[in-house]
């Protein structure tokens, strides 16, 4: 797991940044958190599966709807275009640390 994705909450926990490049048009979706979430979450479990090889799990729920709820999803809207950047997850260690 990137260190630069990774920064550290307190003495066990880390926040991991998720980038994501969604862009969903407002017109076409009136929906368009399902459509958008839709986008995002493979991403999301994609990159909790490769923090769990490295010894790290969600402190949280993760789907997109709760992360939205919780203000850890970044957006940019515009009349047109709702565009999702990132989500942010707290993690905790399940291993000990790995020494370098």
């Amino acid at each position: 797991m990137s260190q630069d994705l990774m920064r550290k909450t307190s003495s066990n926990c880390w926040d991991l940044l998720i980038p994501l490049a969604i862009s969903v048009g407002r017109w076409r979706h009136p929906n368009y958190m399902a459509t958008a979430a839709l986008r995002a979450q493979p991403i999301i479990i994609a990159a909790l599966g490769m923090a769990a090889r490295d010894g790290w799990k969600a402190d949280q729920p993760v789907d997109f709807a709760t992360l939205f709820s919780r203000s850890q999803v970044r957006t940019t809207a515009t009349m047109l275009r709702w565009r999702v950047s990132s989500v942010t997850i707290r993690l905790v260690r399940t291993l000990p640390a790995r020494a370098s």
